[in-house]
């Protein structure tokens, strides 16, 4: 049984940095830098949870396609469990454009792979894979949104322990994630989901009303650290200095990584927010969500 497993929304990222924003009317300007990366907030989280000591693996599916094969080259260096990931000929592997401003990048994705995972993929012999479940970009997942209810009790049912980070929602339809809390052990949002989930601009207010639901809350804060909410416990926790932000791919999904590594050995919960805070500081001074991950093995 492996200890973490998720939907993988894979795709690849292309990285456009320079202090740039584009303008329609065939302005034409000049960029600094570009990069191919594998992307996917589902398999950056994993492969973070794997670097710290745990195991991990993913479902998803690619293109039988230029990007597909990048991708199962790229995944083949992880230490992952890939025994459900698989290409598909008649699909177009997604991509997203992400355009870099330090702390911050606009985002324009193809979905393609990235929602190529069918409800009837939940089949009853994934309920034993793992110890814990991972729903990551929710909103991209738009197949499986109907299908999660269900599956969620069927896991609660077997004693897997779930989380869920939906990442933004491009329609802002944010109404469905209300009846998925009382079915996860942990909600990870950031700020400005938070916010926009609750209606609450005081991020306090907006914890509480979400871990009203039953589910621990942590909300991500960036430079400002974290805030967890579990039973009637509020933890703030601090950011850890970084000296360069090259750019934030992948800070919330491996700060989620190290949030449940250390919750699932048994931390207490300022230590996982210690952990978490950690793994998301180191990966923002390296390019793309892998290069700057977190290599140790968490002792128990």
């Amino acid at each position: 049984m492996l200890d973490f497993f998720s939907i993988a929304d894979l795709c690849v990222d292309v990285l456009l940095t320079g202090n740039t924003r584009p303008q329609f009317s065939q302005v034409e300007q000049l960029i600094d830098d570009y990069a191919f990366e594998l992307g996917g907030s589902a398999t950056i989280c994993a492969a973070q949870f794997a670097n710290l000591g745990g195991t991990a693996g993913i479902l998803g599916r690619v293109g039988d396609d230029f990007l597909g094969r990048f991708i199962l080259e790229r995944l083949a260096t992880l230490q992952l469990d890939l025994r459900h990931v698989h290409q598909m000929p008649t699909l177009k592997t997604g991509v997203g454009f992400a355009l870099i401003e330090c702390d911050d990048r606009a985002i324009l994705t193809y979905l393609g792979s990235i929602d190529a995972v069918m409800p009837d993929m939940l089949t009853d012999n994934l309920l034993g894979i793992a110890k814990h479940w991972h729903i990551a970009s929710y909103f991209l997942l738009q197949k499986l949104q109907p299908a999660w209810p269900g599956w969620l009790q069927k896991l609660r049912s077997h004693h897997v322990t779930v989380s869920l980070d939906t990442n933004w929602s491009p329609t802002g339809n944010w109404h469905d994630i209300i009846e998925l809390l009382p079915l996860v052990d942990w909600f990870l949002p950031n700020a400005a989901e938070a916010r926009a989930i609750t209606g609450f601009s005081d991020l306090t207010q907006a914890g509480k009303a979400l871990a009203s639901h039953g589910c621990g809350v942590v909300i991500k804060c960036g430079k400002d650290g974290a805030i967890a909410f579990k039973n009637s416990q509020t933890i703030h926790a601090p950011a850890t200095p970084v000296p360069t932000v090259v750019d934030t791919i992948g800070a919330g999904d491996c700060f989620d990584a190290g949030f449940f590594r250390a919750w699932q050995l048994g931390y207490p919960l300022d230590r996982c927010l210690q952990t978490a805070i950690a793994c998301g500081s180191a990966v923002v001074q390296a390019p793309g969500g892998f290069s700057g991950q977190i290599r140790t093995h968490l002792a128990k």
